[in-house]
């Protein structure tokens, strides 16, 4: 079993740990008694609502992690099943994938990046379409390796 992680994981773990330093230097200074009231306060409050915020941030993306087991996928919230948005994790047999087939949205390069869209077929008519954009090339190489590895030895 491989679980995939996104990349922006890392960076809201980063920042979730540097607003919690924040956050007892505040307390550190509030108990110290130091003669700054203001800086006390600010310190400890920022530290707080950024952890908060950032902690926040981590647990929605470490959700977002998609699984390939030896019979089965798991796609994270936001794939599409039959052009429909899905708002919770879908498993998917591998037995039941007919074919895979991606397509390249071209993004303005300002907001929007260049994405490749997958599209699962599956035996029963049902098309699933998802990005892997969020894993990084080398994942999104790995994952649509390890499913087409799958489908030849079906």
């Amino acid at each position: 079993m491989k679980i995939y992680i996104s990349r922006a994981t890392k960076w809201w773990a980063v920042l979730t740990i540097i607003s919690a330093a924040v956050l007892i230097a505040g307390i550190i200074c509030i108990i110290v008694n130091s003669s700054n009231v203001g800086l006390q306060i600010g310190w400890a409050m920022l530290g707080g609502l950024m952890s908060i915020l950032f902690l926040s941030c981590f647990f929605a993306e470490k959700s977002r992690c998609l699984t390939i087991d030896c019979d089965k996928i798991v796609l994270p919230r936001g794939a599409e099943k039959n052009g429909k948005m899905s708002f919770q994790k879908m498993v998917i047999n591998i037995d039941e994938i007919y074919s895979i087939s991606s397509k390249l949205y071209k993004g303005d390069g300002i907001i929007s990046k260049d994405t490749l869209f997958h599209t699962l077929n599956l035996k029963d008519g049902t098309a699933i379409t998802f990005t892997l954009y969020a894993y990084g090339k080398d994942a999104e190489k790995e994952i649509l390796g390890c499913i087409d590895k799958h489908l030849t030895n079906s």
